[in-house]
């Protein structure tokens, strides 16, 4: 993983800002990028993203306007049971109420630099012990789904679209191999071909032209691709 999505939501500016400029610089020192999106309110952030949230960390005020941080973490919960969440609030009495709604940390304002530092290690650690059973996510249909990384066959990309092929069901939506190769991690998902990243978690065995996949099909390897495809595939098992 060298890339994380972080969501902050907090009705004081000062505090986003804040929050925002510790959350990028933390994950810079553990050498990750940090894609950073900040709301200002539950509704906000429910309204740009109706259909699930397609973050790795949720930064939570309790205090916030009309709909608190409490009321938006259990319609996240009702979606999403695994989105590590750090709940930030100045009161003591929410901290059994936010563990009920599975809270990886709890902050208490006013919260030092350290433990900002600590919750969200504390996140990144989740992360690292799931990388076996990483997740892909993907809009499709309107809803945002997550897919074991190890489920996953390959991607095709044709014309603007892109199939997502797992053993038993194939997605297709709207996108780029641009996007999908930003978003994929690299260490896992390989060019065969111009049109298709394939799953060395999933590769049998390759030969200079096919690529033999564990569900027993076959896709073609271009001569371009072969020497990185073949590099990954023994690197992976190494």
């Amino acid at each position: 993983m060298d890339r994380i999505r972080v969501c902050i939501c907090e009705d004081d500016v000062t505090q986003l800002e804040y929050l925002q400029q510790e959350t990028e610089g933390f994950f810079r020192q553990k050498g990750l990028t940090a894609a950073v999106e900040t709301f200002e309110s539950a509704e906000q952030l429910l309204f740009h993203y109706p259909a699930g949230l397609p973050f790795q960390c949720l930064l939570l005020d309790i205090g916030l306007g009309k709909m608190d941080g409490m009321d938006l973490a259990r319609k996240i919960r009702a979606q999403d049971r695994e989105l590590p969440i750090i709940f930030i609030t100045g009161e003591k009495g929410y901290v059994f109420e936010g563990y009920k709604v599975g809270a990886a940390r709890y902050l208490l304002k006013p919260y030092k630099p350290e433990d900002l530092a600590e919750a969200l290690s504390s996140v990144l650690q989740i992360q690292e012990e799931r990388s076996e059973e990483e997740y892909l996510g993907f809009y499709f249909q309107g809803e945002y789904i997550k897919l074991k990384r190890k489920d996953v066959l390959l991607a095709e990309v044709h014309g603007h679209y892109i199939s997502i092929k797992t053993k038993g069901q194939e997605y297709t939506f709207k996108g780029s191999m641009k996007v999908l190769r930003e978003e994929w991690p690299d260490s896992c998902f390989v060019l065969a071909n111009r049109s298709m990243l394939v799953n060395l978690q999933n590769v049998e065995r390759i030969t200079r032209t096919e690529c033999f996949l564990s569900d027993g099909s076959s896709i073609p390897i271009s001569r371009g691709c072969y020497q990185n495809l073949n590099k990954g595939f023994v690197e992976w098992f190494m």
